[in-house]
């Protein structure tokens, strides 16, 4: 399923490889942004939403988070369904159209507790667009109450969620994903989840995690990865690359304003049958997200008011509005266009 049927779609490995080692980021940027005018001219997405972290508490503490919490710790919470109610219609009052929800992997929680919280975000206002729960939560979530995978994702959309959020891919390469996140879900386990998910009909997005102890092969292992099943199942909506930012982390982060130029030109170019590239302006910061925008991304994120785990690694906890938004694209010199995560406009 190809959205881009040039050469750059049929860019192999060792091609990769060598333009993420040697190539330069503005020879990959130009290659980037002629695939990116291609699919979207001079339109770039951004999306009015807000995160709901229903739960720090997390069982599996991957070296990589500064956000989880250990349950009695001191800082856990866990949020009622009522006060995801209450956070959901504040949002909804500010202006918010979708709703993100996700937490940590905490077993002592039913399925019924994470149908309550989507049901509590639809009942503050039915036209929230709901994104929700990460592959881990949904394995968590099949785990704990004994039902297939497929069956969660379905009781998941009866109960409002209409696609999924990307995280949880991490790197898949396995001994860098052993020491960064060793009891989360594997590659393949990871893959998998998003297969199943495909086939219920629910829409993802995908994530890498880069800028700590990775090698450039394994970065190019995970593009290739995802192209694959994306050529399978088409589920894909965006990729989202995610600069790493250390944090409380013991793990190193070694990212650059060249890295991060090569890596987003990399994928814009190899994910040819990924409809858009997203580059969070959260993660990215508002003048290197418009910096991204020319090359190979045509979607800066959402407003993502309350977003946590970015922030507790040390991402800047800035509000914007939608006005904020279409300013920072415009000044880039592209065309606002008011999305959400599904990319209805």
């Amino acid at each position: 399923m190809a959205y881009f049927s040039d050469r750059s779609f049929e860019m192999g490995r060792e091609e990769a490889l060598e333009l993420l080692k040697n190539g330069s980021a503005i020879e990959l940027g130009e290659r980037a942004d002629a695939v990116r005018r291609k699919l979207h001219s001079d339109r770039a997405y951004y999306t009015v939403n807000a995160a709901i972290t229903y739960s720090n508490i997390c069982e599996v503490l991957c070296p990589i988070c500064s956000f989880s919490r250990k349950e009695g710790q001191e800082g856990a919470y866990l949020l009622t369904p009522d006060e995801v109610r209450e956070r959901a219609k504040k949002f909804s009052e500010m202006g918010a159209e979708e709703i993100h929800i996700i937490g940590g992997i905490y077993s002592k929680l039913p399925f019924s507790y994470y149908i309550d919280i989507v049901k509590a975000v639809k009942s503050a206002d039915e036209n929230l667009n709901v994104v929700a729960f990460t592959a881990s939560e949904c394995a968590l979530m099949s785990r704990v109450s004994g039902r297939p995978l497929g069956e969660v994702y379905a009781k998941l959309k009866e109960a409002g969620v209409s696609a999924l959020p990307g995280g949880g891919a991490e790197i898949f390469e396995k001994s860098v994903r052993d020491k960064i996140a060793p009891d989360k879900l594997s590659a393949d386990e990871w893959i998998n989840a998003m297969r199943i998910a495909h086939s219920e009909g629910l829409k993802t997005n995908a994530t890498m995690l880069y800028g700590h102890i990775e090698t450039p092969e394994s970065v190019v292992d995970h593009l290739f990865r995802l192209r694959e099943l994306q050529s399978e199942t088409g589920g894909f909506k965006a990729f989202v690359p995610l600069p790493f930012r250390r944090g409380a982390s013991k793990i190193p982060a070694k990212s650059s304003a060249s890295y991060d130029l090569k890596v987003c030109a990399l994928a814009r170019i190899v994910l040819g049958n990924f409809p858009h590239l997203r580059v969070p302006i959260t993660h990215y910061g508002d003048r290197f997200a418009q910096v991204l925008l020319n090359f190979g991304a045509d979607d800066i994120g959402g407003t993502h008011w309350r977003e946590e785990v970015a922030t507790a690694a040390g991402a800047a906890p800035e509000d914007r509005d939608e006005n904020f938004m279409r300013r920072a694209i415009i000044a880039a010199g592209f065309e606002p266009v008011k999305s959400n995560s599904n990319y209805a406009v």
